[in-house]
């Protein structure tokens, strides 16, 4: 499957593991009639040969696919030859049918099965990812003493590091105490480089922040509102039109209908640019997906707008702006924009399964090859786990926003999607929240997540440099266990 793809279908595909049940939540009747024929037959075309996966592509691919119709052989292909055969373990039916599936070594893997609308019988988009095992060990579920909170968080780091499902750095805090610190795994597998607490890991999306504080100061010192238009501030934006429609709050909120950039027939992933302006080029001439407003769609386009307009309104390039605004009052000493070279110190390198193993069945291999050659407003910086709970206690502390701004940007924007303006936003039982924002995806090498329980202070920052979702599920299961401390 080509990797513009991937990231399309990115929020669809990395959401949380499945436990080993089956279905685990209601299915409508008509739809579960449809879906077990369904899931079988895909089971016996992956363990058939080529003549049985194509019979099945003629009768089960839907007549108007979501996904491209040529990108659905060699994904099942794929499967078939890295898998050697699958058994199924579970199945789930959240909006699409998700498939556990147990390979002839037996690694565990996850297809996403989306059935077309009109003909439940019929796919209409299909997903490999590689996820990690199931958790199933103890988890905290009420406030505990400090020893036995930190004795669960190091019972789950463990179960992932000793399956080889989790490298990277783990940091829990609370305010300024360090709760918990563990380091696993190699940040450079050929020099046999431990990772320390002073590796950088790229963090993917959750740069989206960044760009996302650097507005809100912005509008702090009334050079705009939630409610300017882009035209207002980028007169010469090359869809006008859209450019009338679309307001700051649309952007944050991942509702101007923009796309994911990497799937524009102009991307170079080792394109190189100094401005975020110089980046409209490539995207913002094209009409967009909806109508602004309408509704939500992940968008990385979104924030290269954004980017651009700080950069117009400060008169900096949002690499210097972010610099001087955001990572120096915050005490973020070790975070920025690194370039794709090798040799900069203390850098994780990621190591991804890739197009040609999307399930994991396999070795990792090092993602320089599809590394972008620097990260921009939409994310990829480098950073510690240190500094990423530093930019969430210097928010929380007023050191970056208002605390009145601050709390408008990590508040839910109620688009339907647990996302304010720039920030993942939970609602966590007991009126608490969890606020911040994670990055990476499925081939990328890429997976960090960085969150605070808003309320208590609680804050962890999990740093991995493998595959998504493999550090946000660890990172998942510490949240839920930190919520329900006081």
């Amino acid at each position: 499957m080509r990797r513009s793809l991937l990231f399309l279908v990115l929020a669809a595909a990395t959401a949380g593991a499945i436990p080993a049940t089956a279905p685990a939540q209601p299915v409508p009747p008509a739809e579960q009639a449809a879906a077990q024929p369904l899931i079988d037959d895909f089971v016996r075309a992956v363990n058939g040969d080529a003549a049985a996966r194509a019979d099945f592509l003629a009768r089960r691919m839907a007549a108007n696919p979501q996904m491209p119709r040529a990108d659905f052989a060699p994904a099942l292909d794929t499967i078939a030859r890295t898998s050697g055969g699958v058994k199924l373990q579970s199945w789930q039916h959240r909006g699409r049918l998700r498939l556990m599936l147990t390979a002839a070594n037996g690694r565990v893997g996850r297809v996403d099965l989306f059935q077309d609308a009109q003909d439940p019988t019929r796919i209409s988009m299909m997903i490999p990812v590689a996820v990690p095992t199931p958790y199933v060990g103890p988890k905290v579920t009420a406030p505990v003493p400090r020893a036995e909170l930190v004795k669960a968080i190091d019972a789950r780091v463990r179960f992932a590091a000793e399956r080889d499902e989790f490298s990277g750095v783990v940091l829990v805090m609370k305010d300024g105490e360090v709760i918990y610190q563990r380091l696993v795994g190699q940040a450079d597998k050929a020099a046999h480089r431990p990772v320390t607490a002073d590796t950088r890991f790229n963090i993917g999306s959750a740069g989206k922040s960044f760009t996302a504080v650097a507005i809100g100061q912005l509008m702090e010192q009334g050079k705009l509102s939630l409610d300017t238009r882009v035209i207002d501030v980028l007169p010469d934006y090359p869809n006008p039109e859209a450019a009338r429609k679309t307001t700051i709050r649309h952007l944050l909120s991942h509702q101007a209908g923009l796309g994911m950039l990497f799937e524009r027939p102009g991307w170079n992933w080792k394109l190189r640019y100094e401005r975020m302006s110089e980046l409209l080029p490539l995207f913002a001439a094209q009409p967009t997906e909806f109508e602004p407003g309408t509704r939500a769609s992940y968008s990385n386009e979104g924030f290269i707008v954004l980017g651009a307009i700080v950069e117009k309104l400060s008169g900096q390039t949002w690499y210097d702006y972010v610099r001087a605004n955001v990572f120096a009052p915050a005490g973020m000493t070790a975070t920025d924009s690194l370039t794709d070279d090798p040799a900069i110190p203390d850098r994780a390198t990621g190591y991804m399964y890739g197009d040609d193993d999307p399930l994991g069945f396999g070795p990792r291999k090092p993602n320089w090859d599809t590394l972008s050659w620097r990260g921009n407003s939409c994310g990829g910086q480098f950073s510690t786990a240190a500094d990423m709970i530093r930019f969430l206690q210097a928010l929380k502390a007023g050191k970056l926003l208002k605390p009145e701004t601050a709390a408008l940007f990590v508040a839910d924007a109620r688009t339907g999607r647990d996302y304010g303006l720039g920030f993942e936003h939970f609602d966590l039982p007991g009126g608490r929240t969890l606020v911040g924002h994670g990055g990476g995806g499925p081939a990328s090498g890429v997976n960090s997540d960085a969150k605070m329980i808003w309320e208590t202070g609680y804050a962890y920052a999990v740093m991995g440099n493998y595959d998504s979702p493999f550090a946000q599920i660890v990172a998942r299961d510490i949240g839920d266990m930190l919520a329900t401390q006081n």
